[in-house]
């Protein structure tokens, strides 16, 4: 691969971070609403959360630790080899560390 494949390359695969950041970052305000609310209704305010609300909630904030997981993979040189090799090792034992 020369210079200028790579540096498209990398472009690339920043981007894909990029998008996928923004979009964890929209689910995880989300989350927040929603726990704000279930805090309210536990202090006896009138909006209560749903069930699915509640459990999309806690969904997400499950994926904020799989992404606080990988962040520093990603920062790491090789990271674009490092981390597939990671997902297939994890899919080998039944364990999904890529947030959903």
């Amino acid at each position: 691969m020369n210079l200028d494949e790579q540096k498209k390359y990398v472009i690339n695969t920043l981007s894909i971070y990029r998008k996928f950041l923004k979009r964890e970052t929209t689910q995880t305000k989300e989350m927040l609403l929603i726990f704000k609310d279930l805090l309210h209704k536990q202090l006896g305010a009138n909006k209560n959360p749903t069930e699915d609300e509640i459990k999309e909630a806690i969904k997400q904030l499950k994926d904020i630790g799989k992404i606080a997981g990988l962040i520093p993979l990603v920062l790491l040189p090789g990271s674009i080899l490092t981390i597939p090799i990671l997902v297939k090792l994890g899919k080998k034992y039944n364990i999904d560390i890529l947030p959903s």
